[in-house]
């Protein structure tokens, strides 16, 4: 018979197991009681295990972490530094704070904070009482981050320190990143420190006032329809159709825009930052009467879906000296907040004064409209030197090459000069607006202009003509025929127009057929030349030098690689017959060839016994090791040409192995 003690005992024993369960019940766990475990290394700490979770390493297999929750979970804040306390809500209107002030919080923020919460990868593991908290950055000067979702309930609770000297590498980052100290606050982790990957710590500085929205606007660059500027120059508006067209200034005058200045400005204003923000009652505006020299008056942007202009107002300093480096202004939709912009450009931050406000700042300073789609449309190309003969260039369209007609003689046109033709329509830029009410173009030398290029469609209202002409003291400029706007170009657009009839010639050197082909002699400097026969049927080289016979030590497919080099030979550009530099050059040819040809009839295609000799002289540029490029000239031919360097060690390459 048990005794009445051995029976209280397992009453004990008993009550003890179901505290026990009951407690197991609850938490999922005996954590409460016994403590939890750390987060593992190489595990994020807030992460869940789903047991439905697909391996992509393994279709068959189930099971993984996943994060503990999703970004659009969080719908509350709260941060507190030092006695300072933020609290933040998502609501209409975006993230919002509630307190200490009553203002949009930085949006930028707010999703560094969220995804450095849900990106917390353990690297190391300590406990709680193993770690001095005032060397971790954990005691007063610490973060404390709570996260919480739409009715409150916490879903991630920590404490952010300082970052560690240990660096962290991640998949699919090159650099290292740093880690911090973060101490969990939940009661499934708050009994260790951990070290984490990421940094967020900068943007908890000067008392968390930089979690306040600093930037003054806060849109969608690819959604925004209209902007509307007031600036030293006057007011202009820009607008698009639908969010994939382009730009155009609407007011004043309707002109099209730089799409690279587009780019600068809607990424300016985004980026925008102000110096600080203070609340408006604490602040004393000053009067405006005029906008601030050279700065803008105010910008407003309006965006697709929406008849609500969010207007920026600047208030310009009553005195600007050269010391000012800010402005205040204040946004429409945040009325009670003061920012103080940036006025002067700035290292590392937008200021108002590297934005292109200004219309010729925005419009577009392309010489014509032409671009590579409209370019495929051309037919016609005219050049009208003030001097010399008009050279026309046509085309029945692609993929028929062009042709060039000088003097009434038509030929293959020249591809690098027809090249920079295409350049200029399509890419060549203005580099300043000089007028656009222009009557007499007298003062810039367009009344007798230098040049005239004429691009024609087959839709002669398409037709654009561009005149070119000089002021006499260095300066260059250029009119787009019929209309009143004068711009100023560089120089080197205007000289490297191809209007003399020499340029036009056809880039190939010559025609050299392999089936006609008997010999060809080449000289180095002072050498023997090397005499190479060739034979067309059976493809075969052989090879002498000064009457040795070379053939057992010739490469034949160098001497088949010299012999495609010649028959695809261009020149880079044609000079003048009178070009001083390449004649001196000549006279003393570093590398000439003879090559010897069956005669052919053109009519027939026969050979007609006779033997065709043609020689070819090159000659480096200039005294370098290796000249960027070479002269090169035809026996009998008055003009030169210039030769790329890789074509000219091509035509040099070794073709007798060393004995």
């Amino acid at each position: 018979m048990r005794s009445t003690g051995f029976t209280f005992i397992l009453l004990l024993l008993a009550a003890a197991a179901c505290g026990l369960a009951g407690w197991h019940i609850k938490g999922g766990s005996f954590d409460s009681v016994l403590g939890a475990p750390p987060t593992p290394v190489g595990r994020h700490i807030y992460s869940r295990y789903d047991p439905d979770k697909k391996n992509p390493d393994d279709p068959n297999r189930k099971g993984g972490f996943v994060p503990a929750f999703t970004p659009d979970e969080v719908k509350h804040i709260r941060i507190s530094q030092n006695g300072v306390i933020a609290s933040f809500e998502l609501g209409e209107k975006g993230w919002q704070a509630t307190a200490p002030w009553k203002d949009r919080m930085d949006p930028r923020a707010a999703v560094a904070i969220v995804n450095f919460t849900l990106g917390m990868r353990v690297e190391d593991v300590a406990d709680r009482d193993d770690v001095d908290a005032q060397k971790a950055g954990l005691g007063d000067t610490g973060v404390d981050i709570r996260l919480e979702g739409a009715d409150h309930k916490p879903l991630a609770r920590y404490k952010l320190g300082r970052t560690t000297p240990w660096l962290a590498t991640v998949d699919d980052i090159e650099q290292p990143i740093p880690t911090v100290f973060v101490l969990p606050r939940d009661e499934n982790h708050k009994s260790h420190v951990y070290t984490c990957t990421g940094d967020i710590t900068g943007i908890f500085k000067d008392g968390l006032k930089q979690l306040r929205d600093h930037h003054p606007f806060y849109f969608n660059p690819l959604n925004v329809r209209t902007i509307r500027i007031k600036a030293k120059e006057g007011e202009l508006t820009l607008a698009r159709e639908t969010p994939k067209t382009e730009w155009r200034i609407t007011m004043p005058d309707n002109l099209p825009t730089d799409r690279k200045a587009m780019i600068s400005l809607l990424e300016g204003l985004y980026e925008l930052r102000a110096f600080k923000v203070s609340d408006r009652a604490s602040v004393t505006l000053p009067a405006t009467t005029a906008p601030a020299p050279g700065k803008s008056w105010h910008i407003g942007i309006t965006s697709f879906g929406s008849d609500i202009e969010t207007l920026l107002e600047i208030y310009p300093p009553e005195a600007e000296t050269s010391e000012s480096r800010e402005v205040r202004a204040t946004v429409s939709d945040r009325p009670d907040t003061i920012f103080d912009l940036p006025l002067k450009p700035e290292a590392n931050r937008v200021s108002l004064a590297s934005l292109p406000l200004a219309i010729n700042d925005l419009r577009n300073p392309r010489l014509t409209n032409i671009n590579e789609e409209s370019r495929l449309l051309l037919r016609r190309i005219t050049v009208q030197p003030s001097t010399g003969p008009e050279i026309l260039l046509t085309t029945s369209g692609p993929p028929q090459p062009w042709r060039v007609t000088i003097d009434g003689q038509t030929q293959e046109a020249n591809e690098g000069r027809l090249y920079i033709l295409m350049k200029m329509a399509t890419e060549d830029r203005a580099t300043g607006f000089v007028s656009d009410t222009a009557t007499d173009f007298t003062p810039w030398g367009l009344d007798k202009p230098l040049t005239k290029v004429r691009f024609a469609t087959e839709n002669e209202a398409e037709t654009i003509q561009l005149a070119f002409g000089t002021d006499g003291k260095g300066g260059y400029f250029v009119n787009r025929v019929g209309t009143p706007t004068v711009m100023r170009v560089d120089e080197a657009v205007v000289q490297g127009i191809p209007r003399r009839p020499y340029e036009w010639r056809s880039s190939r050197v010559w025609s050299l057929d392999r089936t006609s082909l008997r010999a060809i002699a080449r000289k180095t400097g002072n050498e023997a030349p090397l005499m190479l026969l060739y034979d067309f049927k059976s493809e075969d080289w052989t090879a002498n030098s000064d009457r040795t016979d070379l053939t057992p030590l010739l490469i034949p497919a160098r001497a088949n690689f010299l012999l495609g080099a010649l028959e695809g030979l261009r020149a880079t550009r044609w000079l003048s017959p009178d070009d001083e530099s390449a004649n001196k050059a000549l006279a003393t040819p570093s590398l000439i060839f003879k090559v010897f040809e069956d005669e052919v009839d053109e009519e027939t295609g026969d050979p007609t016994g006779k033997r065709v000799i043609r020689d070819l002289l090159l000659a480096p540029g200039s005294a370098a090791e290796k000249p960027a490029f070479y002269y090169g000239r035809l026996l009998g031919d008055s003009q030169p040409f210039l030769l790329d360097r890789v074509t000219y060690e091509k035509l040099a390459t070794v073709l007798i192995e060393k004995e």
